[in-house]
């Protein structure tokens, strides 16, 4: 009885979840390249490079954002050593690594004089400014709800006050570790468990989240989100004159208040908005809204 009623719960939840509602699997199709899976539609001389949050996948960005290959190519990456791009066997997922993952994918997918705008969540947010700034052909860079944080004790701090929760598996530690050794070893098991314990979420992006290793999971964290120099990528980037877009939730834990405003105080191609409602998860609870940002 027990098992039949937990199901029908969930069912409930899940059904009345905006998240699981609002989100449908993208288009186009799948292909690796340099090593990453790549969800790629559209055509042309253009190109949007779409990058996700840690311990997530390119699902993020669901169909909603199918709209956007109309204007060029839409390259979606899972992230090294992520989703699809998960590889048990490869140790090195620093902050270069990532960068030349990305590399290789763009000139594989979109060689020649193409003009990128690349965006990101979270993670993915920081990966963009640092990824634009070492390029000469991107022309604008979009983050949401990204993780500016000046140095490993800000970020911890501000981790720490996210919740138990966060505390306990987003920092390094014995339990954060031992949950992914668990998770590696029953992948599979795992995938389920995520599903059961977050009806809220769509279940191919619940899924999808425990879809990473340990050392991918500490490269991506302390190499890039407790790493901090972003400032210096947007010195760069506003050398280069290339237009930056910071976008939060006005409800969101994980950007540091008012930074993103103060930093369009003093950049001058830096713009921040915010939307009044949204948290965390931005680029699924308002697609649209992140669209109208990305289409500029």
């Amino acid at each position: 009885m027990l098992p039949a009623a937990a199901v029908v719960l969930w069912l409930i939840a899940h059904r009345r979840s905006p998240l699981a509602q609002a989100w449908r699997p993208g288009g186009g199709g799948r292909r690796r390249a340099a090593g990453l899976s790549v969800r790629a539609a559209g055509a042309g001389e253009g190109a949007l490079v779409l990058l996700h949050g840690l311990t997530a996948s390119g699902d993020t960005f669901g169909a909603r954002y199918d709209r956007l290959a109309m204007q060029g190519q839409l390259l979606i990456p899972d992230l090294l050593g992520f989703g699809r791009s998960m590889d048990e066997r490869r140790s090195d997922f620093s902050l270069e690594a990532h960068l030349d993952a990305l590399d290789r994918m763009i000139e594989s997918s979109a060689p020649g004089e193409s003009k990128i705008t690349v965006a990101g969540h979270s993670l993915g947010g920081l990966l963009a400014l640092h990824w634009a700034a070492r390029r000469s052909d991107v022309v604008r860079v979009v983050c949401f709800s990204a993780p500016l944080y000046h140095s490993s004790s800000e970020a911890d701090a501000r981790i720490r006050g996210m919740g138990w929760m966060e505390r306990l598996f987003a920092l390094e530690g014995p339990l954060a570790k031992a949950a992914c050794a668990w998770m590696c070893r029953h992948r599979g098991t795992a995938q389920w468990v995520t599903v059961a314990l977050e009806p809220r979420w769509p279940v191919p992006i619940a899924r999808m989240g425990v879809r990473h290793t340990w050392l991918s999971y500490l490269g991506a964290m302390n190499g890039v989100i407790r790493h901090g120099g972003w400032e210096s990528a947007l010195q760069d980037l506003e050398a280069a004159g290339v237009p930056v877009l910071l976008a939060n939730g006005a409800r969101d834990p994980v950007p540091v208040p008012g930074r993103a405003a103060g930093l369009a105080l003093r950049h001058g191609n830096l713009e921040a908005v915010e939307h009044p409602t949204a948290d965390h998860d931005l680029p699924i609870s308002h697609p649209v809204w992140c669209v109208r940002a990305l289409a500029g």
